[in-house]
């Protein structure tokens, strides 16, 4: 089995042990060293609330990971000050989720990197209070998309009140529809001096990764039936239009007919320009 940094694919599921006997590095507890790589594996899952650790997003974008130490106040030595020190290091952070179901297994989520750190009380293991180390990570390229990916729920709506808008018809004619956009996009790009590759098929939460000299566009395509600017988005795509620095969203309107028209949001511009009405809630308990 071979795997590198840069073969990591959002969302896919990795054997903890044969990362460990390629890299090396601690393979117990949430934060692993290894000395052959340029890089330092953080995991986070259930199992960690045990010892304290409560992992979580921030609205504006940010993950909130807990450093390790399960006895007393933690302490900025081994893997949690591999986490601070890891630009100055050489070192990336590969950030990896338990499987919830076979906990042998990690599923990549990406790459972060750390911005800040805070100290909050949190319970160790024995239940005592202690001061806990609370590392503030920023996203540095796509995170993996969610699995739920929102179907077109507004079909007999949108298609009864407002035929000119996404257009939520047959599988088909989507299909077709986004195939279209996928096309119109990718033609622009290239005419406009780009390397473009298709990253469809990988899920990483966009569709085309786009080159040109030093500069690089993750872009994500949406298409239109219609000509007014109304589509369709999952959480996983609107979080990756927020947090990716290289992240373009582009929507193709009318994209069947012969006279398709393309509009650019860049990250700033999607939060700015788009509003966003929700459409779908996933329901859980409260805790």
């Amino acid at each position: 089995m071979s795997i590198s940094p840069i073969t990591f694919n959002p969302g896919q599921l990795y054997r903890r042990r044969d990362l460990h006997q390629q890299f090396g590095g601690q393979r117990q507890g949430g934060i692993s060293t290894p000395v052959r790589a340029p890089f330092v594996l953080l995991i986070t899952g259930d199992s960690g609330k045990r010892h304290g650790y409560r992992d979580e997003w921030t609205d504006d974008g940010l993950f909130l990971y807990t450093g390790e130490g399960q006895r007393g106040d933690m302490k900025f030595a081994g893997g949690n000050r591999a986490i601070r020190d890891h630009a100055q290091n050489g070192k990336t952070l590969q950030v990896f989720e338990q499987d919830k179901k076979d906990k042998r297994f990690l599923r990549y989520l990406g790459e972060l990197e750390y911005v800040t750190h805070s100290l909050r009380e949190a319970p160790d293991t024995d239940g005592d209070t202690r001061q806990a180390i609370v590392f503030q990570l920023r996203p540095v390229g796509t995170l993996a998309p969610d699995s739920a990916v929102v179907a077109a729920a507004l079909d007999c709506e949108v298609t009864h009140t407002n035929r000119r808008g996404g257009g939520f018809g047959s599988v088909e004619t989507n299909r077709k529809t986004e195939r279209a956009a996928v096309e119109f996009v990718r033609r622009y790009y290239e005419e406009h001096g780009w390397a473009v590759t298709s990253v469809e098929a990988e899920k990483v939460g966009y569709d085309l990764r786009c080159e040109k000299q030093s500069e690089y566009e993750h872009v994500e395509v949406k298409g239109t039936q219609g000509d007014e600017l109304c589509f369709i988005i999952t959480a996983a795509e609107v979080r990756n239009a927020m947090i990716d620095r290289c992240h373009v969203t582009c929507v193709v309107t009318a994209a069947l007919t012969p006279s398709p028209r393309m509009f650019v949001f860049s990250k700033d511009k999607f939060t700015s320009e788009l509003q966003l009405e929700p459409i779908a809630f996933r329901v859980r308990l409260r805790t």
